[in-house]
């Protein structure tokens, strides 16, 4: 029995104490339970005609709701009353029962008037609205008789749900529609017509072939309301096929609204694999003709759609577009639709031609848009598309781009135009249609990839356009930073301030550039100016923390030795020494700053290290990192130390380790790759590992950096542990610097490990803390590699790794490790000048035999042998 009319129950009395009543009893309510109501009632009314009881009369009464009910469910609804009439004048003691069935019954019929004037009543219990809401929910079929319904006021929430309802329900069975069209906001989720929502929204995904979300909707819709009636019949126009038994009335409607689409999709999925298989043309346009005769017969009204489909995809095939016209039999309708279609298709493929052909097709589309009225030429949606156009033409070669500009090329019948605009042009006017931030973000992003002083340019036409934008002025202030126009880089400075003052950018630039100012002019012999800048300096309160304190008295130091004030000097110096509680230190920074200019450089003299003493040297290491971080912190640049303090900081790294902090560490690490000292980079890998934490991956990343060129295996093995941990601490700096180590730029293959396997880098690392030799023992990381790395040039540039590009065979190296010193010598001697002097040839093949034997390049033994040190060069590592 459905508990959806309201029908209230009573008490179930005891039934008959005999087995046979028991049974009988089971049997109807099986017969109610299986729907079979007209049996049950009969059988029911023998059984109380039999033994009256107050248990058989309840049966009976379950049985004639039942028997209501399915008069009602059938539309029935003149025999429901007289059934319900006849009821209630036998039993009049149960008479309240059957309020429900009365409303559900007059429901159906469309008198929802009685029903719903109890909503009117602010005071009506929950209870009786929810009887309501059910009644309303499950046999209400006209949504026109509560939208009309006079006994409720016309603002009335569910009215006006059911007036919106039917007007999108009449205009979803009409034709196409948008999804504003359907929105209904009118209608909660909550309401008793949420379902008739549910529905409206199916039957428009329906009609736009969107089956998946059809389907969804469908399910949303409650089983027991009267739009789930029809579910059944559109499940089956989803599927094409009836599933399962359809009654009378929906097999009709299933037939007035779908077309047996079998053989039309034979046909597509036969010519959608000769494109995939790339047959051959002839096949190929014979599945075309039989595709659109097919159509032609079976969906007239879609042979427009599928001739566009068609002949997009044999454009981007290539195919010849003259026997590809006739296999259509009719070109295909060239619209805005069409080309837009032929634009997203050829930048799904992605090669550089085929984006270079998607511009003219966007181009194309464009022109259609605006003469279809889809736009205005110069609405916001020509700016999206010129700024869509832009970035992809931003992924072609420039080359190859001008190229293309200046000679132009087509594909297919289809394009007319061609791209004439620049990059510049493109995205100008994109953001002089519309003109928001990320317009000119794109632009800027792009432009700063270009030569000259398009990034320059680009900023000041976005400045003039959004002159309250911070971006650009910052922009416009680094650059000049960067060429020394302080002045200006200052007076930017002051517009960005009166923008946005505490800005992270624009706080940290004002102390920078007023460093740099200052050392500027004391480059100009201004000491007046220096003085000014320093006051200015000393009362930013950002120049007053940690060690940055003491760049005002190194500068005032280096004025009082310009001057000739020896007194001031040395009480300067000695203000230095005790801010940096090092005097070492002190020394290296007023050296630093003395030697960005040449004119004070020859009055400050650095201590040999040679005549330090073992304790000063052990210093050195922490000196250097203190003093390269308060430069690096203030901007100073071209700052130079003398490279036998970098020596002896790669010598002394190891026995003070410990007493650096991580971010001495750092700076020491970063000056070993800087420097050439890969061994100090080296040892600053491994004592930064050892403290673990977040930086991980960034000594991970110095430690594959530090590495010898010959170690590729353990290299690439790093560097990949180093993406995976960055991965981990969300350092997307330390990835893609990673990435490029272990991926080359133009594709191919990568190493991928998991967090796991990272760690275990770095546990085998740790372990293996000496500097990597040719007979030194090294980890073996084989398992994170592929099984047979091929060892061709092509392979090792995929895989990153450097080669000879003139050592083509590698099977034929004349330095196998088989070979013994006379061989050697022998093929030495056939290759080397006979003009050189015997004494040099013997120093190069001893040159070229270590370097053999040790992997160390020919280079760097040739400087040792020369006693050299002072002018060593950044090795290219291995990628």
């Amino acid at each position: 029995m459905s508990q959806s009319t309201g029908a209230k129950a009573s008490p179930v009395p005891a039934s008959s104490s005999t087995g046979s009543g028991l049974a009988l009893e089971a049997s109807v309510r099986q017969l109610i339970a299986n729907g079979k109501s007209r049996t049950a009632l009969e059988n029911a009314k023998q059984f109380h005609k039999a033994q009256p009881t107050p248990a058989s009369e309840f049966l009976l009464l379950d049985a004639y709701t039942a028997r209501i009910q399915s008069l009602i469910d059938h539309d029935l609804r003149v025999e429901a009353k007289a059934l319900l009439d006849l009821v209630r004048e036998r039993f009049p003691a149960a008479r309240e029962r059957f309020e429900g069935l009365a409303a559900a019954a007059s429901a159906r019929g469309g008198e929802v008037g009685g029903l719903l004037q109890p909503l009117n009543d602010p005071q009506l219990s929950a209870d009786h609205r929810a009887v309501i809401e059910q009644i309303v929910q499950t046999q209400v079929l006209d949504l026109a008789a509560i939208a009309d319904c006079a006994t409720l006021p016309a603002e009335h929430s569910l009215r006006q749900a059911a007036r919106a309802l039917a007007a999108a329900f009449n205009l979803v069975t009409s034709g196409a529609v948008t999804d504003e069209q359907i929105a209904l906001p009118e209608v909660s989720h909550r309401s008793p017509l949420a379902s008739w929502k549910a529905l409206v929204r199916a039957i428009a995904c329906l009609y736009r072939g969107d089956g998946k979300s059809c389907q969804d909707y469908l399910a949303a819709i409650k089983p027991e309301s009267v739009p789930s009636r029809l579910i059944p019949a559109m499940q089956a126009m989803l599927a094409g096929k009836p599933r399962g038994s359809l009654r009378p009335a929906e097999e009709a409607l299933v037939s007035a609204t779908t077309i047996n689409l079998s053989e039309l999709r034979r046909a597509l999925a036969d010519l959608d694999k000769l494109f995939a298989e790339e047959s051959s043309p002839s096949s190929i346009f014979k599945a075309v003709r039989a595709a659109v005769r097919e159509c032609q017969r079976i969906a007239p009204d879609r042979l427009a759609h599928l001739k566009q489909l068609i002949f997009v995809r044999g454009g981007v095939a290539c195919l010849d577009m003259e026997r590809l016209t006739a296999a259509l039999e009719g070109g295909a309708r060239q619209d805005a639709t069409f080309f837009r279609m032929f634009a997203c298709e050829l930048e799904r493929y992605g090669d550089p031609e085929d984006i270079l052909h998607a511009s003219e097709m966007w181009n194309e589309f464009h022109q259609h848009a605006v003469r279809e009225g889809w736009f205005h030429a110069c609405g916001l949606e020509s700016a999206a598309l010129f700024l869509h156009v832009a970035e992809i033409l931003g992924k072609i070669p420039q080359e190859m781009l001008e190229d293309f500009q200046t000679t132009g090329g087509r594909r297919g019948t289809a394009g007319k135009g061609r791209v004439i605009l620049s990059l510049r042009e493109f995205y100008s006017r994109a953001c002089s249609m519309d003109p928001h931030q990320e317009a000119f973000a794109k632009w800027m992003h792009w432009a700063e990839g270009q030569p000259d002083k398009e990034s320059e340019n680009t900023a000041r036409e976005w400045r003039r356009i959004r002159p309250d934008d911070l971006d650009p002025i910052l922009h416009l202030m680094e650059r000049a930073e960067k060429r020394g126009a302080i002045p200006t880089a200052l007076s930017l400075l002051a517009d960005a301030e009166k923008i946005d003052a505490v800005h992270s950018k624009v706080r940290s630039a004002r102390l920078r550039l007023l460093v740099a100012a200052a050392i500027n002019y004391q480059r100009q012999n201004k000491p007046h100016l220096v003085a000014e800048r320093l006051v200015e300096i000393a009362r930013l309160p950002q120049a007053q923390q940690g060690n940055r304190r003491a760049f005002v008295p190194a500068m005032l130091h280096l004025a009082a030795l310009v001057s000739g004030d020896e007194s001031k000097a040395a009480q300067t110096l000695l203000e230095v020494e005790g801010l940096l509680e090092n005097k070492l230190a002190a020394k290296l920074l007023v050296f630093g700053i003395a030697s960005v200019s040449s004119k004070v450089a020859n009055l400050v003299q650095l201590p040999w290290t040679t005549g330090l003493s073992q304790e000063e040297k052990k210093s050195i290491p922490k000196s250097v990192a203190k003093v390269m971080a308060i430069t690096k912190d203030l901007g100073i640049v071209k700052f130079k130390l003398p490279l036998a303090y970098f020596d002896e900081a790669e010598t002394h790294f190891s026995s003070v380790s410990n007493t650096l902090d991580i971010g001495e560490i750092r700076f020491l690490g970063d000056l070993g790759i800087s420097t050439d000292h890969t061994k100090l980079a080296w040892e600053a890998s491994g004592a930064g590992l050892e403290r673990g934490g977040p930086d991980e991956a960034y000594f991970l990343l110095l430690r594959a950096n530090a590495m010898p060129e010959q170690d590729g295996d353990r290299h690439l093995a790093v560097a990949a542990a180093a993406a995976e941990l960055g991965r981990f601490h969300r350092q997307t700096d330390i990835v893609d610097r990673a990435v490029r180590i272990i991926r080359n730029p133009y594709g191919g293959e990568s190493i991928s490990i998991t967090l796991e396997q990272a760690r275990e880098v770095i546990r085998k690392e740790l372990a293996s803390p000496l500097f990597p030799s040719r007979f030194s023992a090294e980890p073996d990381y084989s398992e994170l590699l592929p099984d047979q790395l091929c060892v061709c040039p092509n392979c090792r540039r995929k895989r990153g790794e450097a080669y000879d590009p003139l050592d083509d065979d590698l099977d034929d190296d004349p330095f196998d490790d088989e070979l013994d010193e006379a061989q050697m010598k022998k093929m030495f001697d056939q290759n080397v000048s006979p003009d050189i002097p015997p004494e040099l040839a013997g120093d190069l093949f001893k040159i070229m035999k270590d370097s053999f034997l040790s992997g160390e390049s020919p280079d760097k033994i040739l400087d040792r042998y020369l006693g050299g040190g002072g002018n060593k060069k950044k090795s290219r590592k291995k990628r």
